[in-house]
């Protein structure tokens, strides 16, 4: 993380209270908290946070057609698996078959749709397929918001503080010009993030996640409804639902292996790129 200076503080005047009246029945304005207690309250709560287990409600809509000419649209069960640092699975099933997985480790990511494809597109991390498709699982892994935060050192960041969130913008010099890394919004009250907006190298919005419920597990707020959407030449929306979360529970080292699945195509992201 930079250095105290880095961080620009920018709060309006209403939020510091101007010193107007409140009506009966008005609270007061929420203390205004400088950049580096949000920030260490935020990465304090993401490093408790080291693997989670749960079960999963999921929705996914692929812009890829169907025969009939509609996008494709699941909703599944199955199970969500994270082991920081880089290891993140997550899977579905209608009725007891298992249709789609979406996985990622230090190597590889891999995206699988059985359904009408039985297609798998693979990349290793790092390489051109991953910077080019749409749904990646970093990024999926990066928009569940428990990562800690640190600022790169070629980049800058702007706090702004809004009636009901702090606003963490980063954004860096690309051909003279400040583009857009990353933004998140902290909620005033708990601190914990409640939107994450991913951008890619030319500044263009690749993430919107929403974070739109928390739970405690054993005395840690975990969020347990994600709504995401992944942009690129089309959007891919996905909404997940967490149960029966584990923090304690670590995942089967296996289901972070990457195999092909029985009977499915490979189509190698990283040597279609390489073609163009």
């Amino acid at each position: 993380m930079r250095s105290a200076p880095a961080i620009a503080l920018v709060a309006t005047a209403l939020l510091a209270g101007c010193g107007q009246m409140r009506g009966p029945g008005e609270t007061a304005p929420l203390e205004v908290r400088p950049p580096e207690e949000v920030l260490a309250a935020h990465n304090a709560w993401a490093d408790s946070i080291r693997t989670i287990w749960a079960r999963t409600d999921m929705r996914l809509n692929l812009p890829r057609k169907d025969q009939a000419g509609e996008p494709m649209r699941f909703d599944l069960e199955g199970h969500l698996f994270l082991e920081k640092p880089d290891r993140l699975f997550v899977h579905g099933a209608v009725l007891g078959q298992e249709v789609t997985a979406i996985g990622v480790n230090a190597e590889k990511f891999w995206f699988w749709v059985k359904p009408r494809v039985n297609t798998v597109w693979v990349g290793r991390r790092g390489g051109e397929g991953e910077r080019r498709f749409i749904l990646t699982p970093g990024d999926l892994a990066a928009a569940l918001g428990v990562f800690p935060i640190g600022i790169a050192s070629d980049s800058q960041a702007v706090f702004v503080a809004q009636a009901r969130h702090y606003v963490l913008s980063e954004e860096r010099q690309v051909a003279g010009e400040r583009v857009p890394v990353r933004r998140i919004w902290f909620d005033r009250a708990s601190l914990r993030p409640v939107r994450i907006d991913l951008y890619d190298d030319a500044g263009d919005r690749i993430v919107m996640a929403e974070l739109m419920a928390y739970e405690k597990v054993g005395g840690v707020a975990v969020c347990t409804v994600y709504r995401i959407r992944f942009y690129g030449d089309a959007e891919v929306d996905l909404v997940l639902r967490l149960s029966d979360v584990d923090l304690a529970k670590r995942p089967n080292p296996k289901v972070f292996e990457y195999r092909v699945p029985p009977g499915a195509k490979e189509e190698n992201l990283d040597t279609a790129a390489e073609a163009k």
